[in-house]
Order: C-alpha cells, then structure tokens, then sequence
C-alpha cells in the first residue's frame, strides 16, 4: 500500500487564503480531492478528520458531499478551461450550477447572478452567449472561475489554475483570482508548484514535501524567513535580477518528492538534508512553534542546528 499523503494539518479561517506549494507528486492535488471527497475508489483515508464549519467531511454521506461540493466548496481543476461543454452556450453552463443547488431561484434571478459572475471576472457580458470555443484561453478560465463562484461557496480550492497558460494571460488570471477572493471574502486553498506566485497571491503558505506538510505560516514569515531545509531550497531557486549571475550549484539536489510509503521512516527530506543528523533519520519532529503564525516541522529547528 502506498501513502500518498500524511502527517497534514493546518486551520484556514474564512477570508484568509493558503498556498499550498511543493513539488508535482507532493500530494498537493490529493489534499484537494480529499477535502471534496473526490478521491478515486481505490484511494481512501485511513485516519484523521477535515473539520468544515464544525462538520466532518470525512464521514459525511455522498449525498450530504453533493449538497456541499459548488454551493460550499467549490474547486477549480487543473486545466479545467478545457472541460467546458463545447455544444452548450456558456451562460448555460454557469446557469445550470446554480439551478442545480438552488432550484428555488426564478429565471430572472439567475440570469442576474450569471451577468453579475462575468463582471466580477472582467468579461463583457455580450459575450455571455458565446460558445467556449469563441474564448481564448484564459478566458475560458476566467469562466471557470465564475463557475466556481456560482452558488456563493464559503471555501474555493484553485488548483493549478493557470497551468498552460503564458505568462502575461497567467498574471490577468492571478490578479483576477486576488480580485474575487477580497471582494467575496472567502476562504482560498491555491494549490501551486511556484512558490513566487503562492507569495504573490496567498496570505499564507504551506510547504509539501513527500507527502507531509512540512513548514506552515503567514506568507511574509515563510516567504522571508523559511525554516525547513526544503523551503529554503524553493525560495533560494528563484531567480531575481542582479549583475551576477545566478548561482545554481546552491540549490542543486536530486529531489524525490513522492518517495514516502509503509517503509518511510523519519523525516521525508533526510537523505537530501546537508544539515541532517543521525536522529532526522529515526523520527520526524512535530510541530515546532517559531511564532505565534510560523511552524515547522524540523528536527534541526528544535536542535538550534546540525551536528
């Protein structure tokens, strides 16, 4: 049996926003699916609880999960600007979400959430009888948002939202999913693998590495002051505008980041830590309190240093 993710814990009040960063294989998207209860049938959780609004969704039924998945939490999926239905007028699409929840709503107010939809997303209400494939790109995914956004959820979960996307189209995007988050004052989990743009959008962060959330905090404590041995590595290879050019040999490591398991023992990152001690290799820390909004979980941070 594999362990896709474990030792994973964190509090998201409501109007906050949390980027989870890490590698592709970190168990960044199952965290994601998990909390949606979307797992495929042959994943499932072993232990522990999500706690939404008082209510354990782990337990819950799959009929009480359809009645919460788009009218409480809402996910935009990777690449999901190419799931939209190409024979069926975008309107409709967004307007079939919210009939679907809120059956009791007349035509006109419908119609009227859908205009309201494509203003906060910055599209022309003309085109909201266009056809997906009279969209570009990123406007497809501005759709997908307002989707998300239809019936008025409590938490939205962006999991690689701008994947495929150029850059210039990347930062309208950004900027846009800032926009709604503050306007709205929901709850935001950004699921990314650039931790320059989890800083740029979220107020906070959570580091992934081989399955376990291992640094947690407000964006500004982790971003400028990271703890764990991972973290500094994602922060130091970002590349910033200089006279020199940039030293790579620092951050250069063979990196595995799905490598946990039934046989997985210690801390994820030992083998590659150049700080790491003897004890690293037979337990993993729990959390490490830096402050009052920055944790760790690091044999080294309770250590004060290697031997």
């Amino acid at each position: 049996m594999h362990t896709a993710v474990q030792r994973v814990s964190f509090r998201l009040e409501r109007e906050r926003s949390l980027g989870l960063v890490g590698e592709s294989g970190c168990g960044k998207t199952t965290i994601g699916m998990a909390l949606m209860g979307l797992l495929p049938p042959s994943a499932q959780v072993l232990s522990g609880s999500v706690l939404f609004e008082g209510e354990d969704l782990i337990s819950a039924s799959d009929a009480r999960m359809r009645e919460i998945r788009w009218s409480e939490i809402s996910m935009i999926f990777q690449a999901a600007m190419n799931a939209l239905n190409p024979v069926h007028r975008v309107q409709d699409q967004i307007a079939e979400a919210i009939i679907t929840h809120e059956p009791s709503l007349s035509s006109h107010a419908v119609a009227h959430r859908t205009r309201a939809l494509f203003e906060l997303v910055k599209i022309p209400q003309s085109r909201l009888k266009d056809y997906p494939h009279q969209f570009s790109g990123g406007m497809r995914q501005r759709v997908i948002i307002a989707m998300a956004l239809a019936c008025n959820p409590s938490l939205i979960i962006a999991d690689e939202p701008t994947t495929a996307l150029d850059v210039i189209v990347q930062d309208q995007i950004l900027k846009s999913i800032a926009t709604f988050q503050k306007e709205t004052k929901i709850g935001m989990i950004f699921i990314s693998h650039d931790i320059a743009v989890v800083a740029d959008v979220c107020t906070d962060i959570g580091v992934m590495y081989g399955g376990s959330l291992v640094e947690l905090g407000r964006t500004e404590d982790v971003f400028h002051c990271p703890a764990h041995p991972y973290t500094r590595l994602l922060v130091g290879s970002l590349l910033t505008l200089s006279d020199e050019p940039a030293d790579l040999s620092r951050v250069s490591c063979e990196i595995d980041p799905t490598a946990t398991g039934e046989s997985f023992v210690g801390c994820p990152f030992n083998e590659l830590c150049a700080d790491a001690f003897p004890a690293c290799k037979k337990g993993e820390a729990g959390w490490i309190e830096l402050s009052k909004s920055h944790w760790v979980r690091c044999l080294l941070a309770r250590k004060g240093g290697g031997e």
